[in-house]
């Protein structure tokens, strides 16, 4: 299991009203902004679950051999994953990782989320949910959050509708939600609902508080689980990215796999311009967050 050294915020600003209003109305109007004061849409009902496996072809893995080589799995290098989340929001910004070896966390309330995580699919990239969930202040973790307060039946309803937002994705992770991956109860319901997919989904905590239980309950549930290792761009300053760059690189070189979680800032992604060549420089290999999985769970060093 990944160790996390430190604990950073996540996203702090809340969304804004009209960005809300907008895209709550992305599955009606498209890329249509909406008026603020427009009604929210009726609480998301319980869809089929849509993931890697059950969705139309959007990855290169897809097309491997059902039964690929033991020798596929074994890493001749250090691995290291980097997820950028709040992907969507910023369509161009998202168009800019397409050709980045990065696994793109979508928000599933983005406009146009459902488009863009076929995109991305198209491209070889991998796409994960950005689920939205309760923090532990005031901050806004965006609409159809899931809350400590939510039963069991508004959990998968809202676990199933994010899902469905994001054909295709590979596993999860948490959006905001220091309040709760601390309540093991909350999080239970959250793996319950996801129940038979537990063999087809990774799930990354993305330590967004140093209480977070969300890893230890999704291996007990049966799910590939996995921590974040670095912050990325907590200071939105190029040459900070650099550094904790340098530091992800440097942990998985050192013990063999690291996980790394970025955003689509410009400063961020001005960065990612060099990820190859310095991973490259470090021996390290850049995977997705599912093959940094298989790998691990196929005996790699840790």
């Amino acid at each position: 299991m990944i160790r996390c050294s430190a604990y950073a915020p996540h996203l702090g600003a809340a969304i804004g009203a009209a960005l809300m209003a907008a895209a709550l109305l992305a599955f009606s109007a498209g890329e249509r902004a909406a008026p603020a004061h427009e009604a929210p849409p009726p609480a998301p009902p319980i869809e089929p679950l849509q993931t890697a496996q059950s969705a139309a072809p959007a990855h290169d893995a897809l097309s491997e051999p059902a039964e690929p080589p033991a020798t596929t799995l074994a890493p001749a290098r250090a691995m290291l994953a980097v997820i950028i989340d709040d992907v969507g929001i910023d369509r161009a910004a998202a168009e800019r990782l397409m050709d980045r070896p990065v696994t793109l966390a979508i928000l599933p309330y983005a406009l146009g989320a459902p488009e863009l995580a076929r995109a991305a699919g198209e491209a070889g990239r991998e796409v994960f949910v950005h689920l939205p969930m309760e923090p532990g202040g005031l901050d806004d973790p965006g609409p159809w959050a899931l809350s400590r307060s939510h039963d069991a039946h508004a959990v998968e309803a809202r676990v199933r509708w994010a899902f469905a937002r994001v054909p295709g994705a590979a596993g999860f992770n948490n959006h905001m939600g220091s309040g709760f991956t601390a309540d093991r109860a909350a999080m239970d319901r959250v793996f319950a609902a996801l129940a038979g997919h537990h063999d087809r989904l990774v799930f990354v905590d993305s330590l967004t508080g140093p209480r977070s239980i969300a890893a230890r309950a999704a291996g007990e549930a049966g799910f590939s689980a996995l921590r974040r290792d670095v912050f990325l761009d907590v200071v939105r300053d190029e040459d900070a990215i650099s550094e904790k760059l340098e530091e992800a690189l440097a942990l998985a070189a050192a013990r063999g796999h690291a996980i790394a979680i970025g955003h689509p800032y410009r400063e961020t992604l001005a960065v990612l311009e060099t990820l190859e060549a310095r991973a490259a420089a470090h021996g390290v290999e850049l995977v997705s967050v599912s093959a940094l999985a298989a790998r691990l769970e196929a005996g790699a060093p840790s």
